[in-house]
């Protein structure tokens, strides 16, 4: 009889014992990475070389031939401009030497730079940048390195250390050399980097300037005008008011080229031509081609929130938690916004979820629990994944008080009945 009454107390304990229900270790939504969205009217280019790319994500946008070797002309003055920059102070002076002037070939691009004359690098750096002078590198490449070779292989060692691939200089200007050139991958690493200064994008983005007078050269006659067209309303047919400018090359074995930046409706690109000529409308390439990618890109594209902050990303019941808090309503922290294309159907956007291994009570507001990752468009966007509200650890000692209490009772109440039996 003893042996029955311990079954029945051990059942019963049981029968009154909590039933927990455990939040999955990992929640997984169905995620099918998706390719790149087929864009519509990609335009064709006559320059041999493109790239174009949103330089905050590295989404590219069109590519041609964009890791080819080429021939840079004075694209190569960004890399230039680059190492100047990392080194120098704006205010830092040098002089222009005989051998700065010398190597630079009667025709080319210059600024009518005198020997002996000091000049601050933030001119030196207009004057390579704006109206290209050659001679302008060549002050700024001894000024750095003491002669021309050495800040050559200063320049090939920072490409390297950016991740260019093919990249090799000879000489900090551009003149055509067999042994110099680069790819257009190579050269938008580099105009990423420039964009780091502010000094870079004030100066690319200017339409003219003048060079002050010196002792050597006091004539007020040195003004300049930027060989980029994208940003001289005067030539309504490259013209385009989103361009923010960087840098154009030109010399017969490498055709036209041109670096270019523009800003739109949150959308930031640089843009490589190279190997660029006159195309059937007599226009020239390098702005022509350029123009027509940008204007592809801000048609095509819109950058758009595809996400709000503090959505619910899903709902999950949380371990040991009482009743009225259990259900746990999972949030992303931020808002999730990036570019898109327009023929893209935002609620198809896939995600997947990764929860922390445990999740049980107690559990703070807004403590992370994990991260929510979407692709879009061949790229992934990961952000946290909070709680919506405080869930609250369930009162054992309370609940357990009561089952001892109820069992008890209960053999109490079965002893009694034994008891009035054996009478």
């Amino acid at each position: 009889m003893k042996n029955k009454v311990l079954i029945s107390c051990f059942i019963i304990i049981l029968m009154l014992s909590p039933i927990n229900v455990y939040a999955s270790n990992r929640v997984n939504l169905e995620y099918k990475p998706e390719q790149q969205q087929v864009i519509e009217n990609v335009p064709q280019i006559g320059c041999k070389a493109a790239y174009v790319v949103n330089p905050e994500t590295g989404k590219i946008f069109y590519e041609k031939n964009a890791h080819e070797k080429m021939y840079p002309a004075s694209t190569t003055k960004i890399l230039t401009a680059l190492v100047v920059l990392e080194r120098c102070k704006l205010t830092d002076t040098a002089i222009v030497s005989k051998t700065a002037l010398d190597l630079v070939p009667s025709g080319y691009s210059n600024a009518n730079l005198q020997v002996g004359e000091e000049l601050t690098i933030e001119t030196l750096l207009q004057a390579l940048l704006i109206p290209s002078a050659n001679e302008a590198a060549n002050v700024l490449a001894e000024h750095v390195s003491g002669s021309i070779e050495a800040f050559a292989e200063l320049c090939n060692t920072r490409a390297k250390e950016l991740g260019c691939e093919s990249l090799h200089f000879v000489n900090p200007n551009g003149l055509h050399d067999e042994n110099h050139y680069c790819s257009a991958y190579d050269l938008y690493l580099i105009a990423k980097e420039c964009q780091q200064f502010d000094a870079f994008n004030e100066i690319v983005k200017t339409k003219s300037f003048k060079i002050p007078t010196t002792s050597i050269h006091q004539a007020n006659d040195r003004v300049f005008t930027n060989t980029n067209a994208l940003i001289l309303t005067n030539f309504p047919s490259y013209y385009y008011p989103y361009c923010t400018g960087i840098k154009t090359g030109h010399t017969t074995p490498a055709g036209e080229c041109l670096v270019a930046s523009s800003s739109k409706d949150d959308i930031n690109l640089i843009s490589v031509v190279l190997g660029g000529g006159t195309n059937s409308k007599g226009l020239n390439e390098r702005f022509y081609d350029t123009k027509q990618l940008f204007e592809f890109v801000y048609n095509s594209y819109s950058y758009k929130e595809f996400v709000k902050e503090k959505n619910v990303i899903t709902t999950i019941n949380v371990e040991k938690a009482t009743k009225e808090t259990a259900s746990l309503d999972l949030i992303i922290d931020k808002s999730i916004s990036t570019i898109i294309p327009n023929n893209l159907d935002v609620s198809q956007i896939q995600s997947k979820i990764d929860l922390k291994e445990k999740i049980v009570a107690p559990i703070k507001q807004n403590e992370e629990l994990g991260y929510v990752t979407y692709e879009v468009d061949g790229l992934n966007y990961t952000e946290k994944i909070l709680a919506s509200h405080d869930v609250l650890k369930k009162p054992y000692w309370l609940y357990y008080s009561i089952v001892l209490c109820a069992i008890i009772l209960i053999i109490l109440i079965i002893l009694i009945i034994l008891k009035k039996r054996k009478r």
